[in-house]
This record gives structure tokens, C-alpha cells and sequence, in this order.
């Protein structure tokens, strides 16, 4: 027998296997290096039934629909909240997590937490949080108790390797059974020295070049490397997507020896709701794409385009080496090596720049959503939050709800609430104007009136003093709610962070971990509200939502009618944040009002002071004398301009459309130079018409929300989309596609219509543009709701004529 020994080691992500008759949670452990540890836990699950029916449920005993016989092994009786209500209730134990579901089926009572997965199951009920000392006592590699976890200020030092692959492509589309990879490049830090290398079956005169005889011999190659590299981390761009899956393939093909991941290196497809992910046995597998799409959902990356050269640019500023990806095979055959080499290098590179990035935050988040960071690179907010809500709940000792069903999900789906008030504005140029919001509205309002499934009080329920949302739905105050609870901390923590922030120098290590810790539990604070109305919630609650929504429509109104009452006039409204003109008033005279509005606010609400601007501008909504939603333009104390809904931030315009844009907004607001503004639009349509304006400037960047075949109506994005299809590239719901209007070739005239004309950026020579369909369709549609209100028409722009201003503006 082993002996006994204690250690301290670092907790990074588990999952189970089944060993002679029992299963054992399998630990991924940091230490000096990563290691496996075992330990045993029987998979369960709770059942609501009477305390006369525990002999029956002892006894029960099902066929799996592989015909094995199981059979519920324990049988115990605790106490648990389950949905809201105190109760005795039976845990039933299985010896296989796979079990579970079958013991269930034959179960006649209400079952709960069937189907939460086992490892995961074992990480909340033994408080495993990522990246957490954790103590204990092993004989061997069996873990037989837990002494104590601490919760690490830093996460322990995580190895990372970057890898990226190039695949010869005849078709444009590679064919993964019969295309072979002709390039391998990784990148990772050895030591403290960076190591990178391209591994080919060609040589080239480069010195990371990593020579092999054949395909089978580059697969070996890159495995022998990351077993001595050993990284705890690999990065990938879409490589759950692709080059994974590709090099699986590969393996089969040429049946090579491979083995990236520890002990026996099993590569695992895995899904979460949408995303594709793939578990690397005993290392953490981080696909950059799905999180920085996630981060772009959120507004955290900024960028019409989620590729590696379009994220890498927006997050380092810099420029990535480009070849066209429908050429790799003929610089192959060319053996045009050195630069289709540098071109690879470089995405290994960029991938790591950007994977070490990212994972601050990703890290952060695994600790605060108590998900190991493997599963943190796949999932979204809703999922973040249910991880977080499962593991208080169980400190509560409340049982989680079940997800809901197909049926329940439809009927959740079918009408939605009321949302939040918006006062919009009279379309025009103004002076003078404070900007006020509450701070983190929803979450606040959640917290400040107890708002939790559980604590909505029956209609005929006497409580004295309890919280009434305008819809008439109360709420409890003798006990918290979880979510308030969660949602209370959570807020406090950022406070707290944010106030040790200010004690650091922006880029020192301490610096970005805080701030990755800050937005992380932004992230997660912010979500909570739509966790509620989520129809797949387990939590879902639409009483919940339509309170939070209503009560947000009462305080910004109350906030209004308060601001004209002390004689300000409100521009514009929008969910938590109110438009005052100052017009005569001094500053001081609206951060008076905003201290008095707060005297006013229950609980932790509060208003803030957001901005004051010295101009701004509010363009209309297409066919009405209001203005639009959303959509202003304001110029900062500090010389920067707010920008909020121009098309110069979305992706759907092309770029001489958004660069037009900004300029005249520039001009406008701080140069009030009218005469400027229209000079930069003239000057824009001539550039046009000299048929010399780069393709980079008008291809317009969409994504497909369907599969091709699903679309009714064919768009310019879906005509693109097609044509390249047909050249091989491969097209799928989710594609991003940048396309140009061209002029029309012998097959098409330039009559035809615009879809026709449509195509693929990488197909499309230089100059051969249709400059009357970016002048009426692009850049003047971007800038003449602004100038509008400066009293020019289309016209004025086009031709070179002159109305006077309608508007006394210099």
C-alpha cells in the first residue's frame, strides 16, 4: 500500500473515468508541472417523492438501451430548498454517470439534477474553483480527502503553445480525406526564449525551417514537440473547426503515431449549444475564434470581421503577413516556400499574441463563474451564469431547477415582454449637453427589490412592506434571493476592484490582471437580467423580467419629470440614460440635480454622471420628423467624438462610406465647419468616379444567418456568397463574406440587377467597381441625415449647388 502524503497543487480542469465497477473524478493538476490525479465519487441525483417510498426507490433496477442491467446503488434522505420551498427530499446514487438517465426513466416521482454533467456535478459539490490551492491527502495518484481550498489572488503560471496549419488546396476548399497539410508552424516560450518552427516536406531557406520526409512524419514531428514543450494551454484559431479535425484525418490517412495532449492524448468533439469545441485530454484546448465572437457580441473586440488577420489588427494594431488563401496550392507548386512559410509563421504568431490576451480574461472569468477555463472558451453569458447560480445554489443547499422542454421552450418563446423606455430626440445639431445614466440599471434594480424567482409572493400572500413592481407583482423581503445575493456580490467585488485599479500603472502585470477581473464581473452582472427572460433558463422567469423592465421604465420617467421640473429640457431618453441641455445653466446646476435624484433611489441605485458635451449631433429617422433611435454623434470635453449607431460602426458599409462619415462628423463637431463637411463628401463622389479608389475601400463586409440554400430572396452577400462557393471556398450559416458591386462583365451588364453584380472581395480586380452604386447607395446614405440637418440636399453634394443653412450653425 502507498502511503499517505499531503501536497498543495493547483486546480485546472477535470473530467471522469470508469474503473472496475466504480467511478473516479479525474483531476488536471498544477504544481511545478501538470499532472493527473484520481479520486472516487459515485454520480447522483435527487428525487421528490415520499418518505414511504424510499424502500421502492432501493429497489429499483432498469435495462440501458444497450440492454446492460443497472441498478441504484445508495439511497439517502436530506433536506433541500427545491424551488423555493423547504423539503425532505432522497439522493439516489448510481455506480456509472451514464446510468443516471436510465434509473430516472423508472422513477415515478419528480427527479432533479439528472442531467447536470457528472464532472461537473463533483466540481461544485466538492467547491473545486478553477485555478484554486487546493490541500489534500493522496496515496498514490487516489486523492482520498480535501483538507482545504484557497482561492489564489493569481492564477498559477500557465505553459502556452500557439499552432496553425496550411493544407494543399486545388479546389479552394481542401479536401481533408485526400488534400494533404504541407505546413505545421507553432510558436511557445521555452524557458523564457521563444521556440517556433515550421514543420513541411519542403525545405526553405528560413531558420525555423523543420524538415520531414513525408505527411505522416510532420504529424509525428508536431507531437514529439508538444510532448516536450508540455504546454498547459494550446492555443488555435477555429482549430475545434478545422485544424484539428483536419489533422485527425490526416492521422487516419497516413496513419501516423499522434498525440497531443497527456497520457493518452484523446481528442474529444464536443458541443455547447452552437459552438463546436474539441477537449485535448490533460491540456486546456482554447479556441480564439468562438471567444473573441463572444467578445465581439458583447461589444469587448470591435471589428466587422471575427478572421485572424481582421481581430489581430484590432487588438495589436498591427498588420499580419497575407497570401490569398485560393493561391496556397499554386505557391506550393511554385515553390514559393520562403513567403508562403512567413505567411504560416505569422499565424502561429498572431494566434499566440492574441490567445495571451484573451486568456486574462478567460481565466478570471473561470474563477468567477466556477468553470473550468476549457469550458469558458465555448460558452455564452447565459451559460456563464447558470455555472455560477448552479454552485451558490448549492451552497444554499437549493436544489437546481430542471432545464426546461422542447414544448416549454416554444410556449416561453411566443410573445415577447414590453422593453424599456426610450424619449427620442428632435433631429439637429445642439450645444451644452450632460449626460446622465444609472449605473449598471437592471442588476441594480434586481438587487435593490429583492427580484428572484423565489421571492415573487402569491397574490393572496400578506407581507408587510414588500416590494411592488408597477406590473403588481411583489416581492419578498424577509429573505434574499440567490440571484439578488449572486448579483449584490458580484457588483461589490467590481467596486472594490475598480478602486485597486486606480492604484496601478496602466500595462503592469497587476494592472491587467485587475482589469480582466473587473470586466469579467461586468460581464457576468450584466447578463443576469437576460438569464431571466432566457427561454432555456433553468432560472427562467418572466415575472422576474417584466418587473426589472417596468421598474427601469418608472425611474428614467420619474428621472424626466424631475428634470423638467426644475426647468431642463430632456433631449433624449434610452433605457438608463437621460439627455439634458444645459442651454444657459452651468455644469454644476446637472450634477446637482443627479445628487438630488439619488437622495430619491431605493436601495443601490444610482445615477451618474456620464458626460458633459459640447456639441452633438441627432440625425432622423427615414420617413419621420423624430429622430432615430440610437443614433447621435457628440463631441467630448476632451476632443474625442461618442459615436453610437452610424454605419461607420457597423460592419454592413464599406469603408470609404464609414471614413466619409467620420469626417463629416469631425468636421462638424469640432471644426463646426459645414463648408468642410461638404467639401469631404465632394471629394469623395470625384474619387469615386475616377474609378481609382482601392478594393479594401468598398467591399462590405455581411454575415450569412441561414445556409445558403435557406435564403428566399437573393441578396448581394447570398450572390457573392455563391459564386464563391462555386470557386471552392467553403460557404455556411455564419460565413462572413465581403463582397463589391462590380461594373458588370460581358455576362452582365451594368443594367443588371445589383445581386448580379455582386462579388467575392478575392475575385474582384482593381478598379472594376460600380462608382454610381457607391455614390447613391454608400457614402451619401451615410452622410445625409447629418447634413440634412445643415440644409443640403443630395443634390448640393452631387452637382456643386448651395442652400442657405436652415439652422443658425457655424
Amino acid at each position: 500500500m502507498p502511503s499517505t502524503i499531503r501536497r498543495k497543487s493547483y486546480f485546472l480542469d477535470a473530467d471522469y473515468v470508469f474503473r472496475k465497477g466504480e467511478t473516479y473524478l479525474r483531476l488536471l493538476m498544477k504544481g511545478k508541472r501538470a499532472f493527473r490525479l484520481y479520486m472516487r465519487y459515485d454520480p447522483y441525483f435527487y428525487v421528490d417523492a415520499p418518505a414511504s417510498a424510499k424502500g421502492t426507490l432501493e429497489k429499483i433496477t432498469a435495462r440501458t438501451k444497450y440492454g446492460e442491467q443497472v441498478k441504484v446503488t445508495q439511497v439517502e434522505e436530506c433536506e433541500r430548498t427545491v424551488l423555493g420551498t423547504q423539503k425532505k427530499v432522497f439522493k439516489i446514487f448510481t455506480s456509472h454517470p451514464q446510468h443516471v438517465p436510465t434509473i430516472k426513466a423508472a422513477i415515478p416521482y419528480p427527479c432533479f439534477e439528472y442531467n447536470i454533467p457528472f464532472a461537473k456535478r463533483a466540481i461544485i459539490d466538492l467547491k473545486l474553483v478553477p485555478f484554486s490551492l487546493v490541500e489534500y491527502e493522496r496515496e498514490g495518484k487516489i486523492i482520498k480527502k480535501i483538507i482545504n481550498i484557497t482561492q489564489s489572488e493569481k492564477p498559477p503560471p500557465l505553459t502556452r503553445m500557439s499552432f496553425d496549419i496550411e493544407t494543399y488546396n486545388p479546389l479552394g476548399a481542401p479536401r481533408m480525406d485526400k488534400d494533404p497539410i504541407i505546413m505545421i508552424s507553432y510558436e511557445t516560450e521555452v524557458g523564457g526564449k521563444t521556440e517556433h518552427g515550421v514543420i513541411s516536406t519542403k525545405d526553405f531557406n528560413k531558420e525555423y525551417a523543420i524538415l520531414c520526409k513525408d505527411e505522416k512524419e510532420m504529424l509525428e514531428k508536431f507531437s514529439e514537440i508538444v510532448q516536450r514543450v508540455d504546454p498547459d494551454v494550446l492555443y488555435g484559431y477555429n482549430s475545434a473547426n478545422f485544424d484539428l479535425t483536419y489533422m485527425l484525418t490526416r492521422t487516419n490517412v497516413t496513419r501516423a503515431k499522434f498525440n497531443i495532449g497527456r497520457g493518452k492524448g484523446k481528442l474529444t468533439p464536443v458541443k455547447r449549444g452552437m459552438v463546436a469545441g474539441m477537449r485535448v485530454e490533460g491540456r486546456i484546448h482554447f479556441d480564439i475564434y468562438p471567444t473573441v465572437r463572444f467578445f465581439g457580441f458583447i461589444g469587448l473586440v470591435k471589428t466587422g470581421r471575427f478572421t485572424l488577420e481582421a481581430v489581430y489588427a484590432e487588438m495589436s494594431g498591427k498588420k499580419k503577413k497575407m497570401v490569398k488563401r485560393a493561391e496556397i496550392w499554386e505557391m506550393w507548386d511554385r515553390n514559393e516556400l520562403e513567403e508562403l512559410a512567413d505567411y504560416s509563421m505569422n499565424d502561429a504568431k498572431a494566434t499566440l499574441e492574441i490567445g495571451d490576451k484573451v486568456l486574462p480574461l478567460q481565466t478570471e472569468m473561470a474563477t468567477i463563474a466556477k468553470m473550468p477555463l476549457f469550458d469558458v472558451t465555448l460558452a455564452t453569458s447565459g451559460q456563464l451564469v447558470e455555472s455560477l447560480l448552479m454552485f451558490n445554489a448549492n451552497a444554499r443547499e437549493e436544489i437546481v431547477p430542471n432545464r426546461p422542454n422542447d414544448a416549454v421552450i416554444r410556449e416561453r418563446n411566443l410573445s415577447p415582454i414590453q422593453g424599456a423606455f426610450v424619449k427620442l430626440p428632435e433631429p439637429g445639431i445642439y450645444e451644452n449637453i450632460a449626460v446622465m445614466d444609472f449605473r449598471g440599471l437592471y442588476p441594480s434594480i434586481i438587487v435593490s427589490y429583492n427580484i428572484d424567482p423565489f421571492t415573487v409572493l402569491k397574490k393572496d400572500a400578506v407581507e408587510k412592506g414588500s416590494h411592488e413592481a408597477p406590473t403588481g407583482v411583489r416581492f419578498s423581503k424577509k429573505k434574499i434571493g440567490m440571484i439578488p445575493e449572486t448579483l449584490e456580490w458580484l457588483v461589490e467585488f467590481r467596486s472594490k476592484i475598480k478602486k485597486e485599479l486606480k492604484k496601478h500603472e496602466p500595462e503592469t502585470p497587476e494592472y491587467v490582471r485587475l482589469s480582466a477581473r473587473s470586466h469579467a464581473l461586468k460581464i457576468l452582472a450584466n447578463s443576469f437580467y437576460g438569464y431571466l427572460l432566457y427561454s432555456r433558463s433553468r432560472w427562467y422567469s418572466r415575472e422576474c423580467g417584466e418587473s426589472v423592465t417596468a421598474l427601469g421604465r418608472m425611474h428614467i420617467q420619474n428621472t424626466i419629470g424631475m428634470a423638467e421640473k426644475v426647468g431642463f429640457h430632456v433631449l433624449y431618453s434610452d433605457t438608463d440614460s437621460i439627455f439634458i441641455l444645459l442651454q444657459d445653466k452651468p455644469k454644476d446646476s446637472a450634477i446637482k440635480f443627479m445628487d438630488g435624484v439619488n437622495k430619491s433611489l431605493p436601495g443601490n441605485m444610482e445615477l451618474e454622471f456620464e458626460g458633459f458635451y459640447p456639441r452633438g449631433v441627432f440625425v432622423g429617422k427615414k420617413g419621420e420628423e423624430r429622430g432615430a433611435k440610437k443614433k447621435y454623434a457628440m463631441l467630448g470635453e476632451d476632443g474625442r467624438i461618442k459615436i453610437r449607431g452610424f454605419e461607420l460602426v457597423r460592419r454592413d458599409w464599406s469603408q470609404i462610406a464609414k471614413e466619409t462619415q467620420r469626417t463629416v462628423l469631425e468636421a462638424i463637431l469640432k471644426d463646426g465647419s459645414k463648408e468642410k463637411a461638404v467639401k469631404i463628401v465632394r471629394d469623395a463622389v470625384e474619387r469615386l468616379k475616377s474609378g481609382k479608389v482601392p478594393l479594401e475601400e468598398l467591399a462590405i463586409t455581411t454575415q450569412l444567418n441561414k445556409a445558403p440554400g435557406k435564403y428566399e430572396i437573393k441578396s448581394p452577400e447570398l450572390a457573392a456568397a455563391e459564386k464563391a462557393a462555386k470557386r471552392g471556398v467553403p460557404i455556411e450559416k455564419g460565413s462572413v463574406i465581403q463582397y463589391v458591386i462590380t461594373k458588370g462583365g460581358r455576362a452582365t451588364s451594368k443594367s443588371a440587377p445589383i445581386s448580379e453584380r455582386a462579388e467575392a472581395v478575392e475575385f474582384v480586380k482593381e478598379g472594376d467597381y460600380d462608382a454610381d452604386y457607391y455614390i447613391n447607395n454608400q457614402v451619401l446614405p451615410s452622410v445625409m441625415k447629418i447634413l440634412k440637418e445643415l440644409g443640403y440636399s443630395e443634390y448640393d453634394l452631387k452637382i456643386g449647388g448651395k442652400q442657405k443653412s436652415l439652422l443658425s450653425f457655424e
